[in-house]
């Protein structure tokens, strides 16, 4: 932002705001203060950055990736590969794609143009089941788009204001799909940018609003009791109780898109600076399977909460896998019977390791 409230000495307050489902900023002072707010929409794949102040204001936007090149994972990285570090074949990460269209909006994916899944396929005998089942990873391809009203592309990854404002609107458009091609999964992104832009602003924020609003009327726990004397029992208690709605937030957050809550970073994974282990943001310590002793662990509160909704990926998951466990039990097995391990793949395989 120019000029920018973020200089050293001038006030900042970031907040979370549960009931609202979003993070609210204020910086900078008196005339030159500026409101951001943050919101997921609750109820379309659109992410809303919108800025707004008392006197006009230019503002810039940049994406920043960190898959900018092939390069093959050394040492502990190779942990977030479970179920392929250690093994014979080197952990490759490939770089993202840039689009350079010439459109005043911010256009980037990663595409899985190899896959996994045949050599996991064949190490665990299931050859003979590569031509009923689809490769579940190849072709998958995620990604999104950024724009804005009033703002203009200054090169791949950066949009700025045309002219100074009072107030700006960004939207971040995420897709993931398996399509045959990048063009069809672009053209899949187009038409759900204009499905959304379709919709009017104001009332899509009010929509989102009342999900949030009646997600934390749907149950509530608030601690009470004492605690030893000597401490500040109402501390203990407030922190009890935020612990466990945070918490609830996170599984809404984490809990509603195409698969479980990941207990390992749910979709809160962030790049990591420790002394000796710097990791990106793709790293997850275990990996992509799902360890169900793990990720049953969120989903126990939700039956008490209320909150069958966000359990429904558990379930499509397992489902979705039935018919590859069926399979893979009377070929092991010689009967109907079917069977999940307990460390696997989302599309039922055990993890290699």
């Amino acid at each position: 932002l120019s000029p920018n409230p973020f200089s050293k000495g001038l006030p900042f307050r970031q907040t979370l705001k549960l009931r609202e489902g979003e993070i609210e900023i204020l910086a900078g002072k008196d005339e030159s203060e500026i409101t951001i707010s943050v919101w997921v929409d609750a109820n379309h794949p659109v992410i809303r950055v919108e800025a707004e102040g008392r006197q006009r204001f230019d503002i810039s936007v940049s994406l920043e990736v960190w898959r900018t090149e092939k390069r093959a994972l050394e040492g502990k990285e190779t942990f977030s590969a479970y179920g392929m570090n250690d093994g014979p074949h080197a952990v490759v990460v490939y770089p993202d794609t840039i689009l350079k269209e010439k459109s005043n909006r911010i256009v980037w994916f990663h595409r899985n143009e190899k896959s996994v899944w045949p050599l996991t396929m064949k190490l665990q005998g299931l050859e003979s089941l590569m031509t009923r089942f689809p490769d579940p990873l190849l072709n998958r391809t995620f990604g999104g788009a950024i724009k804005g009203a009033g703002l203009l592309k200054e090169n791949a990854t950066t949009l700025k204001s045309a002219e100074p404002r009072r107030r700006f609107s960004v939207s971040i458009y995420p897709l993931t799909a398996q399509t045959p091609t990048a063009d069809d999964w672009l053209r899949h992104l187009d038409r759900t940018i204009a499905r959304i832009e379709a919709k009017n602003l104001a009332r899509t924020r009010q929509a989102h609003l009342k999900w949030w609003d009646e997600f934390w009327n749907r149950s509530w726990i608030r601690v009470s009791g004492r605690t030893d004397p000597a401490k500040d029992a109402a501390a203990d208690v407030f922190q009890v109780s935020q612990g466990y709605v945070l918490q609830r937030f996170i599984s809404a957050c984490g809990g509603r898109g195409a698969f479980p809550i990941k207990f390992n970073g749910s979709i809160f994974t962030v790049d990591s600076r420790e002394p000796n282990e710097e990791y990106d943001a793709d790293y997850r310590r275990w990996g992509g399977p799902y360890w169900f002793q793990n990720t049953r662990l969120p989903y126990w509160p939700m039956l008490a909460s209320g909150d069958f909704d966000l359990m429904q990926p558990l379930f499509r998951m397992y489902l979705g896998a039935a018919p590859f466990g069926e399979a893979r039990t009377r070929l092991y097995f010689g009967h109907e019977g079917s069977f999940f391990p307990e460390t696997m793949y989302f599309w039922g395989a055990y993890a290699n390791n």
